[in-house]
């Protein structure tokens, strides 16, 4: 017996620095893609069970939402979500993530204690490497303790841009980094 396919519809919007590509299901956005690369396609569909439909009325709402983002600053609160993927765990920090005001940043360390794990700075870190849903849940907001960038899944050039669109520049306003004790 044949699996059933998973059907995403796919739509995109394009920045200063490439496309977002959003995938979402007929109950909300699945999956965000931030990068150059082309449209997913048919091949990788099927090798991750998916069929790519044509549904704007299943992508409008969220393309919409992240043309306002762009166009004003306006946040993505109201963009529903059908993630699928994710353990206990990476959904606690996810929605920590989430909860981080547009403008502003955390630390790796601040979002493992909004997630109810202090001390798991590291895992936070995994766990956004593996956000399906970017921007949305907005791991660009999330940096190093001494204020650098840190890390991100679709590059620094992806979270600089971020990060600067939503505060105007790149000043993280965390105060001057701390220096390291010579032993």
């Amino acid at each position: 017996m044949k699996t059933p396919r998973v059907e995403l519809a796919v739509d995109s919007v394009t920045t200063p620095v490439g496309r977002i590509w959003i995938l979402c299901s007929q109950r909300g956005l699945r999956e965000v893609r931030l990068g150059d690369g082309e449209a997913p396609t048919a091949a990788e569909g099927r090798r991750r069970g998916i069929s790519y439909v044509k549904r704007p009325r299943w992508t409008d709402a969220t393309r919409r939402a992240l043309e306002r983002y762009l166009e004003t600053r306006a946040p993505l609160d109201d963009v529903v979500l059908d993630v699928e993927a994710g353990t206990e765990f990476q959904r606690r920090v996810w929605d920590a993530a989430r909860r981080i005001p547009l403008g502003q940043v955390r630390s790796y360390g601040d979002v493992a204690r909004l997630a109810g794990a202090p001390g798991a700075s590291r895992a936070v870190g995994n766990a956004l490497n593996v956000n399906p849903v970017s921007l949305v849940v907005p791991c660009h907001r999330v940096i190093h303790g001494d204020a650098g960038l840190g890390g991100f899944a679709a590059g620094l050039r992806w979270k600089r841009f971020l990060l600067e669109h939503e505060r105007g520049q790149l000043d993280l306003g965390m105060g001057v980094p701390k220096r390291r004790k010579r032993a």
